[in-house]
This record gives structure tokens, C-alpha cells and sequence, in this order.
């Protein structure tokens, strides 16, 4: 079988429905899990062509694939295995195959696997989650009874301790008549006018508001936070009105990062910190897998985060249903850690065709490029970065930055000079 990072793809069958194809697969990976995956019918009809699926062979697929230059395609395999041999089993296969197959690969939690846009639980394994219900609601219903009866024993055995407690401990129980005099006690009718004037005061004595200092908040009081509400950034914010956006409005700039997180993203959004400015980072999908606690941080303090696709791979070249693919599995790992939805997306290279575009418009998702371009990854000299922003930047600019030790050495000497020209340096949203 083979094995990646603890994973595991059986392949089961390859399936045709309408004009569809999925290979129905166990995938195992911390746990067993059957799904259908769709992919494209070119690499079915190649893995049709090759497997003969026999009930005494079991077949696994590669988790790796590759690009064959003299051929001009990609190639993968399945892996076949007998009590007495196994035997790999070449197969070529498309594009999208290949990323759907990376995404697999590199995914390092489950419920985001079987997020993906083209994987969906199949029945069996929705009849064990049924079942795993079923038999968690029996647990929880044998645990209610049996606390109800302990409770009723206690009850019956702390009565019997009373009763008896009364009977021979000398201790009286109450009158009746005394009971009836506590019912029969009239509250003067002057009590209850102010009452009824005042329903908001407490009947209850003794109990005093806390001492609370002007700028100490008492936690008593305190509203606990949504996690699904976005984070309001105290920092100035420019919306984008455009699908496409170079430049922003006069008197801003706005400072983006590309290619994080990284191990530089929480000292860059430190500096922003400091500073007291706002800031746009574009997180590549892969790099999020690795960080994802930076991505947290850079949006708990306040910045924007956008998308800049899962591999970095050249838009202008792929297919809509590829690019439609890596939006949407890249939004989605920013999503888990957010909680809200990404609108902003940076094509890599700044790459993009038509339908790049109508997918931008199809999930409302703003594109941001630049206009001035420090190319911070390609000289990766500090006294550069900052020489090219004091000599390129206007207002209005959109500065293309990296996450890379160069560019945050640069970032306090950048802030303090577009400061000094009383450019405001904002968020993008």
C-alpha cells in the first residue's frame, strides 16, 4: 500500500455516473474513511485501461506524481498487490489529477480532506456515522437513567434521614399553623405600588455593584467574543470597488506581502504593530498548511489576509475548473482559521486569463495586483528595498512586498518615510 505522512489510498473501483467519473477509495489516515472522487474522465479512461480489479489483488494509488518533459504529460501509478507480489502500474494523468492528488497528499487534517470540493462521503461511510450516532444516543440515554436512579436513591435516603431526624433527634418539624401564617402575611400595599413603579430594582439586600476603575474593565461584566464575527481592525481600511484593483485612492498607500506565512509573519505584523499602520497579506495555501498559527495572528491583530493560491502556480495557463479548484481548497484552509470568508485573491506572477476573471466575479472575490514593484525576492538587499520606495512610491501606490528577512529589516525605514510624506498606510478590504 502506499503510504504518506500516515496515509493511505485504497483504490476500490472507478465508477461512471451521467457523464461524471470517481473512484470510489478507503482512504486511511488517522482513521478509515470511504469517499468518491471525482476526476476528470481522460486519466478514469487511462486507469480503466490498465487495472483489472480482482478480488484477490488490492490496488493502492501513488501519492506522487510527476512531469514527464519529453512526453509533455503527467504520470502517477497504482500500486498492485498480491499474498505473493505487488507491482506498480503506470498511468498518465492530467493536471488537475495532479493537484487534486498534491492536495491529498499534503492535507494534514481530516475533516479538511474530506472538505475538498471533489470528495464526498459515500453511503457506507454515512450509514457508520449513522450507526456511531445511534449508538452514542443509547450511551447517553443508559447514562441519564442510571444518574436519575442514583438520584432518586439519594433523595429517599436523605427524606428517611429527616424524618427520622424529627421523630427521635428531638428536632421538631414545623407547625402547620406556622406554615399558614408565613402564606397569610400581606406585603403593605405602599411596598408593592413601588414595586410595580420599579420593576428593575432588586428585592435582594446586601448586594453592591462591583468598584469598577475607568479603565479597568471588571470581567464580571464582560461580553464574551463571537468567534464568528470578523475582527474590526482599528487600523484605516480602504475598500476595493473594482473586481480588479492596481492603485488605491489618493492620500493612501497600502502596504502587501506575498508568499507567507513564514516564519518572518509574526515580526512583520510586530513592526505594523508598532507602527500603528495597516498592512494586506497574501498566503500561499501550502505555506497555511505549515503555519497556520501566523494566519491566526496577522488576522486577530487586525490585517487583512487574502489568497495567493495553493502552489503558486501560473494562473494565465490553467483551466477554469483547476483555478476554480485551488480558490476555493486554498479559501477554505483560510476559512477553518478565520472563521470568516476570503474575498481578497493576488493571481501568482499577477497571471490571469478570462476565466480567472468571471470566477472572480462568480464568488465576489476582489483581485488585487500592484503598481509598484520593490522585486524584494529577486535583489534581496535591504538598502535596495528601501532606495526603490523612496524613489518609486505615490500616493495611491499598491507596494508589492515578500515575506523575507530583507524586507522586514527594510519595513520600520519604509513606514517612517511614507509617514514622513503624511501618506496613510492602510488595510485592504
Amino acid at each position: 500500500m502506499s503510504i504518506y505522512n500516515g496515509k493511505l489510498i485504497e483504490l476500490l473501483s472507478i465508477e461512471q455516473k451521467f457523464d461524471k467519473s470517481f473512484l470510489h477509495i478507503n482512504l486511511l489516515f488517522n482513521q478509515e474513511i470511504e469517499l468518491h472522487w471525482e476526476i476528470d474522465n481522460e486519466t478514469a479512461s487511462q486507469l480503466k485501461s490498465k487495472i483489472m480489479f480482482d478480488k484477490n489483488c488490492k490496488y493502492s494509488l501513488s501519492l506522487c506524481s510527476s512531469w514527464d518533459e519529453d512526453k509533455n504529460q503527467f504520470n502517477s501509478f497504482v500500486t498492485k498487490t498480491t499474498n505473493d507480489d505487488s507491482e506498480k502500474i503506470y498511468f498518465t494523468c492530467s493536471e488537475e489529477y495532479h493537484l487534486q492528488l498534491h492536495s491529498i497528499k499534503n492535507m494534514k487534517d481530516l475533516r479538511i480532506i474530506i472538505d475538498l470540493p471533489y470528495l464526498s462521503l459515500t453511503r457506507s461511510s454515512s450509514k457508520k456515522e449513522k450507526d456511531n450516532s445511534k449508538r452514542y444516543k443509547l450511551y447517553g440515554w443508559v447514562t441519564v437513567a442510571a444518574i436519575s436512579l442514583l438520584s432518586i436513591i439519594f433523595i429517599g435516603y436523605k427524606s428517611q434521614t429527616c424524618l427520622s431526624e424529627s421523630l427521635f433527634c428531638g428536632k421538631k418539624p414545623a407547625k402547620a399553623e406556622s406554615v399558614t401564617k408565613v402564606q397569610n402575611v400581606k406585603v403593605p400595599e405602599k411596598q408593592l405600588t413601588q414595586q410595580k413603579q420599579d420593576p428593575k430594582k432588586s428585592s435582594i439586600k446586601n448586594v453592591s455593584k462591583p468598584n469598577v476603575k475607568s479603565n479597568e474593565p471588571d470581567v464580571r461584566y464582560a461580553i464574551k467574543k463571537d468567534q464568528n464575527k470578523p475582527v474590526q481592525s482599528i487600523y484605516p481600511t480602504v475598500k476595493l470597488n473594482n473586481v480588479v484593483s492596481y492603485s488605491i485612492p489618493k492620500g493612501s498607500v497600502a502596504l502587501t506581502f506575498d508568499d507567507g506565512p513564514s516564519i518572518y509573519s509574526k515580526k512583520i505584523v510586530n513592526v505594523l504593530k508598532k507602527y500603528k499602520v495597516g498592512g494586506t497579506f497574501f498566503y500561499i495555501g501550502e505555506n497555511v498548511q505549515r503555519y497556520p498559527d501566523c494566519v491566526e495572528y496577522a488576522y486577530s491583530n487586525g490585517y487583512s489576509v487574502g489568497s495567493h493560491s495553493m502552489y503558486h502556480r501560473n494562473f494565465g495557463n490553467r483551466s477554469s475548473k483547476n483555478q476554480e479548484n485551488d480558490l476555493v481548497q486554498t479559501n477554505n484552509l483560510i476559512k477553518n482559521i478565520t472563521k470568516q470568508d476570503t474575498v481578497l485573491f493576488r493571481p501568482p506572477y499577477g497571471s490571469k486569463n478570462q476565466a480567472t476573471i468571471e470566477l472572480m466575479q462568480k464568488h465576489q472575490f476582489k483581485m488585487v495586483l500592484w503598481n509598484k514593484d520593490t522585486e524584494d525576492w529577486k535583489n534581496r538587499n535591504t538598502n535596495t528595498i528601501i532606495h526603490y520606495v523612496k524613489n518609486h512610491t505615490e500616493s495611491g501606490s499598491i507596494i508589492l512586498l515578500h515575506e523575507t528577512k530583507p524586507s522586514l529589516d527594510a519595513l520600520p525605514q519604509i513606514i517612517e518615510y511614507l509617514q514622513s510624506k503624511n501618506l496613510k498606510i492602510v488595510n485592504l478590504n
